[in-house]
């Protein structure tokens, strides 16, 4: 049974973090014989860690805090609470530590005066049409950094607004919160999936020549970029400074993290070319291992490596967002799945649904102007409920048909989290239509993920 620890919920943060109650599991008064890998997740509402014991992977001990505004210094007062709350014993025992945050989510730091000094532009933020432009006549076509999201176009627009200084380098969410740890902020370490974004080749593990020709361009220095590491590769030692604020071992290891979407990936064990993760939230997003990667920025998909495999991922404007303003409370939903049978299609009138919230869709067609399609309504709500959800699963299995199309390995099993993963008459109705086994991930908690990370244990090297 998981014991209470009442450490962070009786902290009193300064606004706006605020923590919440802490989970140990008995197995931390085992550290003395044991090693742990501590995993951070950030992400877009709050930060949460997992302790997880390395021979096992069992979770000995997590923790949350939420935050109602994103800035490096409420992430710092996050990252030092969760950590000062381990256990004293456990703390002494963490040999590996790795941080992931939220994709594309960069800042400019003063090597010299040691403080943020532009940013953060999160990952939801949108870069001028200009700096567009300058980064689409340089990136290839196709590549994710011709995203108004990605990080490269953040970079060139902060450059537009006020030539980038001698002594700013550049950082991402995870980079900047792993070096709290490590001490590197000269020139930060990042890996091979926050770097992905911002142009740098992982399939060669180098930054592109023409990375280099677009720098000239604008008379930047490539000096400002991170070096690089693999997810979970060695960056260093933990400094000195950081071993003892939280009374860690000498001999822990800070090492490569990754986005949070992809720890979240990483926990669910998914491990093999062919093994999906489909996230039913309120929206659909779709990730499957593959032994070739696939690009293209006008369906939004693109690739992080994994050890010698491709996480290739796309994301629909489809979800079960529709079942919320289609008005399918809970307790409603639990009672009409009962009665429909995940084997039998809706009626034919309805199975030409597409059940957008909202005009457009980039995945797994491209077409700003789609229209939402809920017509015609049936009066019965089970078979306006059984249409809308079996219309989502053909979303989703023409997902994974599409990357197939695409170059990616054909789907083999499909692993579920979000919402939508805890309905069994639905997991039978998708595995029908998407034709190969589904089941609900074991854990999808991006902390975990991130913690197999820091043990080297979420992937073939």
């Amino acid at each position: 049974l998981l014991l209470l620890f009442e450490a962070c919920a009786s902290f009193v943060p300064l606004s706006p973090l605020q923590p919440s109650a802490s989970r140990a599991s008995p197995a931390h008064s085992r550290c003395k014989m044991s090693s742990y890998g501590l995993g951070f997740d950030f992400g877009t509402s709050g930060a949460r860690i997992n302790v997880v014991e390395e021979e096992r992977l069992k979770v000995v001990y997590e923790a949350s805090c939420s935050y109602s505004e994103q800035s490096p210094q409420v992430w710092v007062d996050a990252l030092e609470t969760l950590t000062s709350n381990i256990p004293e014993e456990l703390r002494r025992s963490i040999r590996r530590i790795s941080v992931s945050g939220t994709s594309a989510s960069v800042m400019m730091y003063d090597r010299r005066g040691r403080r943020v000094t532009r940013g953060p532009r999160m990952y939801d933020y949108s870069a001028s049409a200009a700096s567009v432009g300058v980064v689409a006549a340089f990136a290839p076509q196709g590549h994710t950094v011709r995203s108004p999201t990605s990080t490269l176009p953040k970079l060139i627009m902060w450059d537009q607004e006020e030539k980038i200084g001698a002594d700013e380098v550049l950082c991402h969410q995870a980079d900047f919160l792993s070096s709290q740890f490590s001490g590197r902020t000269d020139k930060f370490v990042s890996d091979w999936n926050n770097i992905l974004k911002l142009g740098y080749d992982v399939k060669e593990l180098q930054y592109p020549q023409w990375m280099a020709d677009l720098f000239s361009s604008q008379r930047i220095s490539m000096d400002i970029l991170p070096d690089v590491v693999r997810p979970g590769g060695e960056i260093c030692k933990i400094s000195e400074e950081a071993m003892k604020k939280f009374g860690l071992p000498s001999d822990c290891l800070v090492v490569g993290g990754t986005t949070d979407s992809t720890a979240a990936f990483i926990a669910s064990r998914a491990s093999s070319p062919g093994e999906a993760v489909t996230s039913l939230g309120s929206t659909l997003a779709i990730k499957i291992l593959s032994k070739e990667p696939v690009d293209d920025a006008s369906f939004g998909v693109y690739s992080h490596r994994l050890g010698d495999m491709w996480l290739v991922g796309g994301a629909s404007n489809v979800g079960c967002a529709v079942l919320r303003q289609e008005n399918f409370g809970t307790d409603e939903l639990i009672r009409l799945s009962d009665l429909i049978d995940p084997m039998e299609d809706p009626p034919e009138e309805l199975k030409g649904y597409y059940p957008l919230t909202k005009v457009g869709e980039r995945f797994p067609k491209n077409d700003p102007t789609a229209q939402p399609i809920l017509e015609p309504k049936p009066d019965s709500r089970q078979t306006y409920l059984h249409a809308l959800l079996a219309a989502i699963a053909r979303v989703e299995a023409e997902g994974y048909a599409q990357l197939k199309r695409m170059g990616a390995t054909p789907v083999t099993k499909v692993f579920t989290a979000g919402g939508g993963s805890s309905n069994e008459m639905w997991r039978r109705m998708r595995e029908r239509l998407v034709g190969v086994k589904v089941e609900r991930a074991r854990f999808s908690d991006a902390a975990y993920g991130v913690a197999l990370l820091a043990l080297d244990r979420a992937y073939d090297k």
